[in-house]
């Protein structure tokens, strides 16, 4: 398993947790401990969901660096069998 996908897997989660407590706030209320709970889960949420956007945006840059290199290796491979012809 990937860091992104552990990220990912994490994230739903926490989701689903974020839910149930929300949903129980709706039922019932929280009470002091129960709401400390419920907001350092939405930090950890919104502190996952930032570092998964992070390795998300590395993850693209890196395959398309990947991609162009590819493409410049191509080319100058042609280039090179042109001028050998």
């Amino acid at each position: 398993m990937s860091y992104t996908e552990l990220l990912e897997r994490k994230s739903e989660i926490l989701k689903k947790t974020v839910e149930n407590w929300v949903m129980k706030e709706n039922r019932d209320g929280l009470d002091r401990q129960e709401t400390h709970i419920y907001r350092n889960m939405l930090k950890e949420l919104h502190q996952n969901e930032y570092e998964l956007n992070g390795v998300r945006d590395e993850e693209a840059v890196k395959r398309q660096d990947s991609e162009s290199s590819k493409k410049k290796n191509t080319v100058t491979a042609l280039e090179h069998a042109s001028t050998n012809v």
